[in-house]
């Protein structure tokens, strides 16, 4: 029992401090050649959301959208992965839903 105990308190702080050593960008630059830029403040959107899951679907392996969105055609393109999945996530939760709400 002692060693499951550790074995289990050795994982959540080994996952713990791996969350923590990711240096995340405050504003991250989303940005389109036919598009202007999205400025995503990540701080703020990560406050507002209760699982990172919410955005990070694929899970914090593929932290970056086109690992998969671009790079795999049976998966839809980023433009479009972005305007269903931050459009829908602001009618819900009453972030801007116009173009220059968030192209800047």
């Amino acid at each position: 029992m002692r060693i499951l105990k550790f074995l289990l308190f050795g994982t959540l702080a080994f996952f713990s401090v791996s969350a923590f050593a990711l240096e995340i960008p405050e504003i991250i630059k989303m940005s389109d050649v036919e598009e202007k830029p999205v400025l995503f403040h990540h701080g703020e959107h990560q406050a507002a959301v209760s699982d990172c899951s919410d955005c990070h679907h694929a899970g914090m392996e593929k932290p970056r959208c086109n690992s998969c969105h671009g790079a795999d055609r049976l998966i839809p393109r980023l433009k479009s992965a972005f305007h269903h999945q931050c459009r829908n996530c602001h009618i819900k939760n009453g972030g801007p839903t116009d173009c220059s709400g968030c192209h800047k």
